[in-house]
């Protein structure tokens, strides 16, 4: 992660180099003093009728200009602060409402440049055709060509001082740092040279004055290009990274060079032109169209740069977090949202700086870096307040509302109950803040927001807001009380004691919660949205007509609520109950207002709509009974057989494990009835409810061992097996074979009986 915030950091300061150099420049096209070349135009433009009438005629529209922006400058102060708009903004409306009539201008100007067109070609001819003008040209060539080898010949001279230069930069920073300055001095000296020996040649051998200017501004341009260009190659040495002063890899300082060498070369080409053309009275009326159209390239440029960078910023910075996103603690991954942020957003910052700086001077806004300087200063400043004041409140909750480690082991949840809005809080506070510091920079950039806040409306929108924080507040205690008066009713346990909650308590009550959760935040929603100026009467006709719909169109939903409460209030059957519905038989699992869920014995989940259920039989309310039919042979003595039967109940009754669940003592029905071959004794347990078929079971095994131990014959169906008979009365032999085996030692011997 530090490569990229050192990249950042790097392609930042070669940006800002480049916006300062190029900003400088650009504002160095002020107007100051005139030349004689202007005065020479001045005097031409006065002897000329028909420029003369070309200028009375501008000069009368941009008085007319004038009084149009003045008559609106004195209605903008009298309507008061109020109307304060966005300064740049303001200038940016201002220079666009002359738009058409500057194209106007602009058209009328090109179709008299194109009538004057044969005249100036004209006027080149004779010029040319002029012997006295011909020998002054070939002296100026003579005076540039002599100075050009003069500076070649100086650059021979400096060839090994150069190299030298060059070979003791391989040493640490400083020392590249200290040998680059000399190499860039070095490599300037012979244009510097040209400089002075062509101006020194003009002077001892005069020519063209307008060329020697045109030229001499030419050499001068070039001398400061070459000194940039070699700046830059002592900063990127594209071609030796040993040598290269700004820690970049070998593709990324070829890849700055490239632009360098671009946004240079423009530069140079913008200058070289614009300062020329200043120089031909005939390309002055439309020479700011010209400068206009010369210098969108440029942002053009910056634009694409900063886009390309910012891409491979991101995608190298997505890489290295995919990379380590499982070992990051939770504190990098902070500061990692706050650096994606950054790389996402800074983009558009930079191009919306560079897009400003160069409308300021395309539109000939004076004040326009004064003012963007100022500003972003200003915001800086802001910014790093409200940043501070978001630590303050956070470092402050933190202290205040801190829970004790060891308290927080010892209770899990306490932490989350004793903060449950306390987050609520410290948000709301830094979305306050985040506002503040917000409005500050709008009134940093010019935006009136301290005159909104106190005009009318926005007191309205002040007063709105209040009243929807206060009715938020309110919902938000009715929920909360609402659902603590639910934990209360269903606690199972107060002051220490258990309480028995009712079924009819577990489901009304989460019913009522959420009925009185969603009321208030209905109610709260129409009053929020009538604050913020939403008529309400549509919402709640609309709202009625469905409802009325959905009840006609759900009868048999209406019936299944209807029924549930009834089954609720009624307690007719609760969880955890044994119950019959129709032929469905189970545990029951829940029961709610519209339906009732049973898991059999098979673990099959039935779920039974109320409005089906005709027929409800509870095996489990509040307690239950085991009836129990036993049969026994006619031959056994009945009373004796009651009085075995009680035992076994009397020694079940005293059982640790079953005695808890019997409520009373065998009750005996007596002899119930007389089948084919046993007599029904009928007897019955009263156990506690879903206890009767485990105390059932349970006696069951324990008769059945006595009954064995007593010899009394628990009757069961008998076969006798008849073999026929002839009609002499005889009935035939039964032949069985009966074999027995003798010890493993012996022999085996078979015995045949008949």
């Amino acid at each position: 992660m530090g490569w990229i915030i050192k990249r950042c950091l790097n392609y930042g300061l070669a940006l800002l180099c480049f916006l300062v150099v190029s900003s400088a420049l650009a504002y160095g096209q002020q107007p100051g003093v005139p030349s004689a070349q202007s005065l020479e135009g001045l005097v031409d433009l006065m002897e000329s009728q028909k420029k003369r009438e070309t200028f009375v005629k501008d000069l009368k529209d941009l008085i007319e200009a004038k009084k149009a922006i003045d008559a609106r400058g004195g209605v903008e102060k009298a309507a008061g602060a109020e109307q304060k708009q966005l300064l740049i903004i303001r200038v940016v409306f201002e220079r666009f409402e002359g738009l058409s009539k500057e194209v106007r201008k602009a058209v009328s100007i090109m179709g008299r440049m194109l009538e004057e067109a044969p005249a100036a070609i004209g006027e080149v001819k004779r010029f040319l055709s002029q012997s006295e003008n011909l020998s002054r040209l070939l002296v100026l060539f003579l005076d540039a060509g002599i100075a050009v080898i003069v500076a070649l010949i100086s650059a021979l001279f400096l060839g090994r001082p150069v190299r030298s230069a060059t070979a003791r930069m391989k040493g640490p920073l400083p020392s590249k740092i200290g040998w680059g300055c000399v190499y860039v001095l070095l490599k300037a000296i012979p244009y510097a040279i040209l400089c002075v020996a062509f101006n020194l040649l003009f002077k001892a051998l005069p020519s063209l004055p307008e060329g020697h200017a045109i030229v001499l501004l030419f050499l001068i341009l070039l001398l400061f290009y070459r000194v940039a260009m070699g700046a830059f190659r002592v900063l990127l040495s594209p071609d030796e990274a040993h040598l290269r002063i700004l820690s970049f890899s070998d593709e990324n300082a070829n890849y700055l060079w490239i632009w360098m060498r671009r946004f240079a070369f423009y530069a140079f080409f913008y200058f070289m032109v614009t300062q020329s053309l200043m120089w031909t009275h005939m390309a002055q009326p439309y020479f700011y169209h010209l400068r206009v159209l010369l210098l969108i390239p440029f942002p053009v440029m910056l634009t694409v740069f900063i886009l390309q960078i910012a891409q491979e910023i991101r995608m190298n910075q997505k890489k290295e977090m995919e990379e380590a996103e499982t070992t990051r603690a939770s504190s990098e991954k902070a500061r990692n949202r706050v650096l994606v942020a950054v790389i996402r957003y800074w983009p558009i910052l930079a191009t919306g700086y560079t897009w400003a700086i160069f409308l300021a001077l395309m539109l000939r806004y004076e004040r326009g870096f004064e003012y963007l300087f100022y500003a972003t200063l200003g915001t800086v400043v802001t910014a790093l307040i409200m940043l501070l004041a978001l630590r303050a409140i956070d470092w402050a909750f933190r202290r205040l509302f801190r829970i004790n480690e060891r308290v927080n082991q010892r209770f899990p949840g306490l932490e989350e109950k004793a903060n449950r809005y306390v987050m609520i809080v410290r948000k709301g506070l830094a979305v306050a803040v985040t506002l503040v510091g917000l409005g500050a920079i709008g009134e940093i950039w010019g935006i009136p927001v301290s005159d909104f806040v106190a005009s009318n409306m926005g007191g309205l929108i002040i007063l709105r807001a209040v009243a929807i924080i206060i009715t938020l507040a309110v919902i938000i205690s009715l929920i909360e009380i609402s659902n603590a008066l639910a934990a209360y009713l269903v606690k199972g346990k107060r002051a220490g004691k258990k309480k028995e909650i009712t079924q009819k308590q577990k489901t009304l009550v989460p019913v009522i919660r959420t009925a009185v959760n969603i009321a208030a935040g209905f109610v709260g929603g129409i009053i929020i949205l009538d604050r913020l100026g939403v008529n309400t009467t549509p919402i709640l006709a609309g709202a009625g007509i469905v409802g009325l719909a959905v009840g006609f169109g759900s009868q048999t939903l209406v019936k299944d609520l209807i029924n549930g409460l009834f089954i609720l209030f009624e307690e007719s059957v609760r969880v955890g109950d044994f119950v019959m519905v129709d032929k469905k038989g189970g545990m029951v699992e829940a029961v709610g207002l519209r339906t009732v869920k049973l898991r059999d014995i098979n673990g099959t989940v039935h779920v039974i709509p109320n409005s089906s259920i005709n027929t409800l039989s509870n095996y489990s309310k509040v307690f239950s009974r085991t009836v129990m039919d036993i049969g026994v042979a006619y031959r056994e003595d009945v009373d004796q057989v009651i009085a075995v039967l009680k035992e076994v109940a009397e020694d079940l009754q005293n059982d640790p494990d079953y005695g808890k669940s019997i409520l009373e003592p065998l009750e005996v029905l007596g002899l119930d009835r007389f089948d084919d071959s046993a007599v029904i004794i009928r007897i019955r347990f009263k156990t506690k409810p879903l206890k009767q078929w485990g105390i059932k079971r349970e006696f069951y095994r324990r008769m059945k061992r006595v009954f064995d131990e007593r010899g009394i014959e628990i009757p069961f169906p008998h076969r006798t097996v008849y073999m026929g008979e002839p009609k002499e009365g005889l009935a035939p032999p039964m032949h069985v074979k009966i074999q027995e085996e003798k010890s493993l030692s012996g022999p085996a011997s078979d015995q045949n009986a008949t």
